[in-house]
């Protein structure tokens, strides 16, 4: 996964913007395609830097990796667009129109309308891409500006409609590169609307554009760390009374009607301090969600760790 020191070696080096608005009756204006990239400037830069680093280290976001099968062109853009050698503006011009095409075709009248910011980057010495899709305002007037063949839009005009402090950033991706492979990258990705593990087709609207999955799936997640827990409980823990505590204030707060669970309070909570830096080193915190935790828990065949979302009421 993408680590908070990736992060702060990070630098962006191109930008462009593409328009890519809601999807209406047939014959409606599709996407409103940059032709050269974005002008930007450091303070510019900046905003977008902080806007990237705020989301990516969110709870909201989860590592991911390429699918085999996917029509989706984002493995194929990120590969390319990261390669060893030179910047290659065209290419890059080129993939993210491709890439803003592909976005507005998985619009559905219900999809909010935003500005797709593909920006070409640098951490440490590994090249990344960075897919951006920022909230626009329905009925927003965003117009190209410059010659033919050179259209773009202008930063004053994107300053005043997208890049305030209060700009929602819908959903986001960023790919780092990490040796020569096809597969050899670390990408994380963060949904801001919609809980990814809803069966809601929009939850899935941006992880079947960006053509990714989860690098663990969280059923199995969940389960794999149940079974350590259940080890922990019959291997390591000696007191029956500690067993028995930690049992029943597991299945308290698995039955208790909130969204997340936080092992690490719990364990501040709820475990005694002789029994609790046991847990804390046997309980090894990966990022994960599961919207099937209260299912497997009333079988008790898991247990949670980091940031768990839990289901709504079992259908």
């Amino acid at each position: 996964m993408i680590t908070s020191d990736d992060l702060a070696t990070t630098v962006i080096r191109h930008v462009i913007f593409h328009d890519v608005p809601e999807k209406g009756h047939e014959g409606a204006p599709g996407p409103q395609l940059s032709d050269i990239e974005t002008r930007v400037d450091a303070s510019q830069k900046n905003h977008l830097l902080t806007k990237l680093i705020r989301v990516i280290t969110s709870t909201k976001a989860y590592p991911i990796r390429f699918l085999p099968d996917t029509k989706s062109p984002v493995p194929t853009q990120a590969r390319l667009l990261t390669a060893a050698g030179s910047f290659r503006r065209k290419r890059f011009i080129d993939g993210s129109r491709e890439l803003a095409n592909y976005l507005f075709e998985q619009h559905t009248r219900a999809t909010s309308p935003g500005l797709l910011c593909v920006i070409d980057a640098a951490s440490a010495s590994n090249s990344a891409i960075v897919l951006m899709k920022l909230e626009r305002e329905r009925g927003a007037q965003l117009a190209l500006s410059g010659r033919e063949g050179e259209k773009t839009f202008s930063m004053s005009v994107l300053n005043d409609l997208v890049l305030t402090d209060g700009t929602r950033l819908f959903k986001t991706a960023m790919f780092i590169r990490t040796g020569t492979g096809d597969d050899d990258f670390k990408a994380q990705a963060c949904e801001g609307q919609y809980n990814v593990f809803s069966a809601d087709d929009l939850a899935k609207f941006w992880m079947r554009f960006l053509g990714c999955g989860f690098v663990v799936e969280p059923r199995v997640a969940t389960q794999r760390f149940f079974e350590s827990t259940l080890d922990f409980i019959s291997n390591t823990a000696t007191e029956p009374t500690v067993k028995a505590s930690i049992y029943e204030h597991l299945q308290s707060q698995m039955k208790a009607n909130t969204r997340t669970f936080a092992p690490q309070t719990f364990i501040q909570e709820y475990v005694p301090g002789s029994t609790s830096s046991r847990i804390a080193t046997t309980w090894k915190p990966p990022k994960f969600r599961s919207r099937n935790s209260g299912r497997m828990c009333r079988t008790f065949r898991q247990a949670l760790i980091g940031n768990c979302t839990r289901p709504r009421k079992a259908e």
